[in-house]
């Protein structure tokens, strides 16, 4: 019998109360979350934290946020300056580690074939650094419709795809969404003629929208063949380029105020399935892409 005076006794109990909630908690978090928790701890600053994982402190203090909630307790003390662990956050630091540390060691194994991703340069700049830690990644840029032919030939395990056409015969899991809009690095700019992409469903609502809006075409300056290389030429000059609202982030762009309705997107990861030890891999990976996107 426990002596319930011994002290002691209280952070058993507590230790105990937290191990209980692991198991089920983990199942509902992403690793970026709980790899920021943990920096987090150990620098004693969340916006350190935050710098190190790529993250604004607002992001990161959701993810700390969304790390208390699964676990049903509070883990610091919120202070503005300094980041304090609570009894039960000290109690939880260790068994988190190991559990996130396990979790790299399921798909990092060396017996393990990579992963082949395949995707657009677009989304890859935001995608792929992400993912690197978390697997053995065989990586290739693909148009979508050459990314989905990979996927049912077998050739590629997973591609990440915009959700603009019917993808049949595969798995399809959302891990981002967001909007495409006209983009400029100085958001009080004029209106003026713009970059635009190829012809794609987006771009095809755009012109749509804006000849209701103002009742003549859209001006186009160019056409470019890439997202990637719209958003660096509007990074380096006031042209004005149409984009995903990920990739005008990474460029530090602002949407211009004179645009009609953004288009809405969805980011897919497709694949065909697999047997229960790749499909853990992917589960990981998927965890990660909706942590990343998720911050845009």
């Amino acid at each position: 019998m426990r002596d319930l005076k011994d002290p002691s006794n209280d952070m058993q109990l507590l230790e105990e109360k937290v191990l209980q909630r692991i198991e089920n908690s983990l199942r509902n978090l992403r690793i970026a979350d709980l790899e920021i928790f943990i920096s987090a701890s150990h620098m004693k600053n969340l916006g350190k934290a935050a710098i190190a994982h790529h993250l604004s402190q607002s992001a990161a203090s959701t993810a700390i946020q969304r790390v208390e909630t699964a676990f049903r307790v509070d883990l610091c003390t919120h202070e503005r300056r300094q980041f304090r662990l609570t009894r039960e956050g000290q109690v939880l630091l260790p068994k988190i580690e190991m559990a996130v540390n396990q979790m790299r060691d399921l798909i990092s194994s060396n017996d393990e074939p990579s992963i082949r991703l395949v995707t657009t340069h677009a989304i890859a700049q935001v995608a792929v650094p992400s993912l690197l830690s978390l697997s053995s990644i065989d990586f290739k840029h693909m148009r979508p419709d050459q990314a989905y032919g990979a996927i049912l030939q077998t050739k590629a395990d997973m591609a990440l795809v915009l959700d603009n056409s019917p993808w049949k015969g595969v798995v399809a899991a959302e891990v981002g969404k967001g909007h495409f809009q006209l983009y400029c690095r100085n958001k009080d700019i004029a209106l003026k003629p713009i970059l635009l992409p190829e012809d794609q469903m987006e771009v095809l609502f755009l012109q749509q929208t804006w000849l209701q809006v103002h009742k003549y075409s859209l001006p186009i300056k160019a056409r470019i063949p890439s997202w990637s290389l719209i958003g660096q030429i509007c990074e380096a000059t006031d042209e004005i380029g149409f984009l995903p609202d990920f990739l005008a982030k990474k460029f530090k762009l602002h949407p211009v105020l004179w645009q009609p309705t953004p288009s809405p997107y969805r980011i897919l990861a497709i694949h065909r399935g697999g047997e229960s030890k790749l499909q853990e891999r992917f589960d990981v990976i998927l965890r990660q892409l909706c942590a990343v996107f998720s911050g845009v």
